[in-house]
């Protein structure tokens, strides 16, 4: 770990021009790395890690359920506006 010779703060390896270079975020000092490798690793917890999802089957059946209300719902939407349109056309008083 390296640190800005300007204002003290952590270095971070950046990629620029196909080489990598450590920047201070603060300042924008860049300093050329040297050394062959340079890692930055993370710490992922175990909950970020596994995560699964166990659906019932009756959860299934209310979701395939709800698409086909959905699908009927859209043919008497359909229904309704092709209905409206013929009144409309035939000039029937509107209620």
């Amino acid at each position: 770990m390296e640190f800005c010779e300007k204002c003290g703060r952590m270095l971070v390896p950046e990629r620029r021009n196909g080489k990598v270079v450590l920047v201070c975020k603060r300042c924008g000092f860049v300093k050329p790395l040297h050394s062959g490798s340079y890692k930055v690793t993370y710490a992922v917890g175990e909950s970020k890690r596994r995560k699964i999802t166990i659906v019932s089957e009756a959860e299934l059946k209310r979701i395939k359920k709800s698409k086909e209300e959905q699908e009927l719902m859209e043919d008497y939407y359909k229904l309704f506006l092709d209905t409206y349109e013929q009144s409309e056309s035939e000039g029937e008083p509107k209620a």
